[in-house]
This record gives structure tokens, C-alpha cells and sequence, in this order.
């Protein structure tokens, strides 16, 4: 196993100036399927809105997000500048799976299961996910827990797709994952990490106070953030942060090695938990949720921008 930590002159060099004649296209599209409705009144809209505006704040072009219906009011305000793209739970799943697709097709990178709940439709739309993806894919919360219950869903990910896979557990969901108790899992983060990894040959976030990343050989470990980031919508902005990455990454597939992959994957995980330090100095771990984070997000890519300036001119 190859140990390694972020090195922040590395991370800044996945946040080049921008060019002139860029357009959206060029940043990159990402489709963020989360999000659920319960009848009863259980609304997990605030999955997708984490997730989608903390992919546009690092950069995504476009950002759709695939939805209940009931969930478009809400998310409309929130992030006025997303594609939506709606379904309802009396329809069904063969014919909102179909629309998923197309959608997918046409994507640069997907996040999929933040809030999704683990319906008939949310597993119709895993499975529809896994079945046509052909681009970088976050699988996060619902979706993990969707394939704890749903093992042979692992089988519709092709060899070339688990490269491009990414999958963001926590001890809990990694527990559900595997079987093995939370306390062992905890106790060799790294370990664990790699072993996932390696089985399921995609690349392994695994949250914890020092989070591993891995794609089964080399695995980073990510210092920054702090405790109070243990709060909901957390690994929804994380989700967010990668699928911007990963998507920008996917445009210029020619430049894509495993290694820049894995890299883009453990930066992310650098810039949530930098974002996170930053907003706790301003108002303290304690009170730190979700939304400051978002904030703070700008700060970190500007530092990368100036460390880059700063080395050009070396």
C-alpha cells in the first residue's frame, strides 16, 4: 500500500485560470440523480441542492438535477441555475428510467443517491444509472445503501466504468457494504479503503476524521476539516465537489490517466474539508452546517489560483 498525503501545489494545479473563449460546454455537465418525496411528507430535497451547488461553485458548466417533481419549488429557489428535470412516483419506473438515460447520455459526469431514498423508483433508478453510464460516476448514501441490499448491482458496472466509479461511504454505509463491524472499519480506515477498492476495482472514499482514498494500490489521506463538519448535508456537498471535478477532468479524456483520476478525487476531499476550516474560523466548529461550507468553497479554489499565479512567475 502507497501512502500518501494532498500536496496543495498538486491540488492547485487542477484549478487552472480559465480560458477565454471557454463555454459552459467546455466546463463540463453533471447530472445529480438525488433527492426523494415521501406521499406522507418526507422531502429529502436538500440532498440534491447540496450536491448540485456545490458542484457549480467548483466549477461545473451545467448542473441537472433529477428529481420528484414535488421537489422543484423548493430546489427552483435554491438553485435557479440548474436543469431540471422531474418525475413523478405515479409514474412508472420503466418509463422515468428511460428519460434517465437520456439524460445520462448526455453527461460529463453523474452523482447519484444523495437523498434518494430506497423506493421502487430509486431502485429502478440505480439500476438504470449503472446499467448506461459511460462517464465518471459518484455513487453516494442511498446509492451505497441501495447496493448493500442490492449486491448484484455491482455486476451492471463494466471493467472500463468501476475505473471511472467513485464511491463515498461512511463507516455505517461501508459496514452495510461489507458486513464487517463499524469499529473495525474505524480502526484501519486506510486498510479498508484499499481492500474495498481492490475487490470492487472503483476508487474508494472513505469518510472519517482522516478520509482515505484509494483505487486499490495508492491511497490518500486527507488532513484538512474539522468535527464540527460531522452534520447533515456534509457528504452531499461532497458528492457535489467531486462530480465538478471528475466532470471537468471527463472533457479532456485524452489527458486522463487512474492517477489523475484518483488525484482529482482525494483534492476534492482537500477543498470540502479546507472550506470547512475556513468557515469554522469565522463562526466556530459548534455552529458549522452545510450551507457555510458552500460559502467558503470560492476562497479555496481563489488560494489555488494565486498559488498558481505565484508559481508561473517562479
Amino acid at each position: 500500500m502507497i501512502e500518501k498525503r494532498i500536496d496543495k501545489i498538486e491540488a492547485a494545479e487542477l484549478f487552472p485560470p480559465l480560458q477565454s473563449k471557454m463555454n459552459k460546454g467546455d466546463a463540463g455537465r453533471v447530472i445529480v440523480i438525488c433527492g426523494s418525496y415521501d406521499p406522507k411528507g418526507l422531502s429529502m430535497c436538500g440532498a440534491a441542492y447540496f450536491a448540485a451547488k456545490a458542484a457549480y461553485r467548483c466549477g461545473a458548466g451545467i448542473v441537472e438535477i433529477f428529481t420528484p417533481r414535488e421537489n422543484y419549488a423548493a430546489l427552483a429557489e435554491l438553485v435557479p441555475e440548474a436543469v431540471f428535470s422531474l418525475y413523478g412516483y405515479d409514474e412508472s419506473p420503466e418509463s422515468v428510467s428511460k428519460r434517465l438515460a437520456s439524460e445520462i447520455a448526455k453527461s460529463d459526469a453523474v452523482i447519484l443517491g444523495c437523498g434518494l431514498g430506497k423506493s421502487d423508483m430509486a431502485l429502478s433508478l440505480t439500476r438504470t444509472a449503472l446499467s448506461c453510464v459511460k462517464c465518471p460516476l459518484v455513487i453516494d448514501a442511498d446509492g451505497l445503501n441501495i447496493l448493500a441490499e442490492n449486491s448484484d448491482l455491482w455486476l451492471l458496472l463494466g471493467a472500463e466504468q468501476r475505473k471511472r466509479t467513485v464511491v463515498t461511504p461512511h463507516p455505517g454505509e461501508m459496514s452495510r457494504l461489507t458486513g464487517k463491524g463499524i469499529p473495525g472499519i474505524v480502526a484501519a480506515i486506510s486498510e479498508t479503503a484499499v481492500d474495498f477498492a481492490k475487490e470492487k476495482q472503483v476508487v474508494c472514499l472513505l469518510k472519517d476524521h482522516n478520509t482515505a482514498v484509494s483505487d486499490g494500490e495508492a491511497v490518500y489521506i486527507n488532513k484538512s476539516g474539522n468535527p464540527g463538519m460531522a452534520s447533515a448535508g456534509m457528504g452531499d456537498v461532497l458528492a457535489g465537489i467531486i462530480g465538478a471535478l471528475l466532470a471537468r477532468l471527463s472533457r479532456k479524456p485524452e489527458s486522463v490517466t487512474p492517477e489523475k483520476f484518483l488525484l482529482s478525487v482525494a483534492v476534492a476531499t482537500f477543498v470540502h474539508g479546507r472550506a470547512g476550516d475556513l468557515a469554522a474560523k469565522k463562526i466556530g466548529q459548534y455552529s458549522l452546517n452545510s450551507s457555510d461550507l458552500l460559502a467558503e468553497i470560492p476562497s479555496v479554489i481563489a488560494d489555488f489560483l494565486d498559488k498558481n499565479n505565484k508559481n508561473q512567475k517562479k
